[in-house]
């Protein structure tokens, strides 16, 4: 499909691909800026089910207008090129970064986990909820911007709950979406913890996608995470994941801008203010990214 035009994109290459369509790289013919095209699977161009959901996801991702989420541009839904068009985020997802680097150090795990907060109280702000955060959707930009990507299970609050039915990747799903109740935005806090687990110790939470299994360990969770040399950043970040990961809902942070707050506490022990920079240097110092982090450095490293 190289060199195709679809819309007003010049197809450059294939860069993913996923159940309902591929994600391209491609050139946009009116301004010349490089950017991401999502089109639907040649099998679903007619599905009028499939074009439902697809447009579903445009009319919510069009509200979404935040550094930390992916830039809407456009979309058309004429078959047979129904798409949708946003920035291209330079960089790698979290689910491929931690195949690669493993643990990631804890003051740098809160500060990815900051920034997608800010970028899911957004979308809170809008009575939205994502419906399916997974390391997967979570982008680190080369210059260390984390972004909130795949707005295809987003859902208004308003309209509809996805009361009765299971939405969301297997082993990132909350409790009460396991039981088929009603979703509120404690489900995406729940799923922010779960991310965040996974960004500092390497390990998925829930290896077992099997519902069971998840609900049996979601009850027995571990207690510590991991060493990180200092006491003190240990107990609060164990405190702060009992937190975000508990069974009811109405204990868990009341909001993102909650699950924020209680991050800033551990950054601001070690004086960091800058979270992009902070990701920045690290993916520097990792040999992930050219761009020279910003000086004065901060400290990022317990030991």
């Amino acid at each position: 499909m190289t060199n195709q035009v679809i819309g007003h994109c010049e197809i450059l290459e294939l860069v993913g691909s996923g159940g309902l369509g591929e994600v391209y790289r491609a050139r946009h013919l009116k301004t010349g800026n490089i950017v991401a095209l999502k089109r639907l699977h040649d099998k679903y161009q007619s599905n009028p089910k499939l074009l439902g959901l697809f447009h579903k996801e445009i009319l919510m991702h069009a509200q979404v207008s935040h550094k930390h989420c992916v830039k809407f541009i456009e979309a058309d839904l004429t078959p047979p090129n129904a798409h949708i068009v946003t920035e291209f985020v330079e960089g790698i997802n979290c689910h491929y970064l931690l195949k690669k680097v493993g643990p990631i150090p804890p003051l740098v795990a809160c500060s990815i986990t900051l920034d997608l907060l800010q970028g899911l109280d957004h979308i809170h702000c809008l009575d939205m909820i994502h419906s399916d955060l997974t390391p997967a959707n979570i982008l680190l930009e080369v210059t260390g911007r984390t972004v909130l990507a795949d707005f295809g299970l987003s859902c208004n609050l308003e309209v509809e709950d996805y009361e009765g039915m299971t939405v969301g990747t297997p082993g990132y799903q909350a409790p009460e979406r396991l039981l088929h109740q009603p979703m509120t935005p404690l489900a995406d806090i729940y799923n922010a913890g779960v991310i965040m687990h996974e960004l500092l110790t390497g390990d998925r939470l829930f290896p077992n996608p099997d519902t069971k299994d998840v609900q049996a360990r979601m009850k027995n969770l571990p207690n510590n995470i991991q060493s990180s040399g200092d006491t003190m950043v240990d107990d609060y970040i164990n405190r702060m994941l009992k937190t975000a990961l508990h069974l009811n809902p109405q204990k868990r942070f009341p909001s993102a801008r909650e699950f924020m707050f209680a991050i800033y506490q551990v950054l601001k022990a070690y004086d960091i203010r800058y979270t992009r920079r902070a990701i920045l240097q690290w993916m520097s110092d990792a040999k992930m990214t050219k761009i020279p982090p910003v000086e004065p450095k901060q400290t990022i490293y317990i030991r």
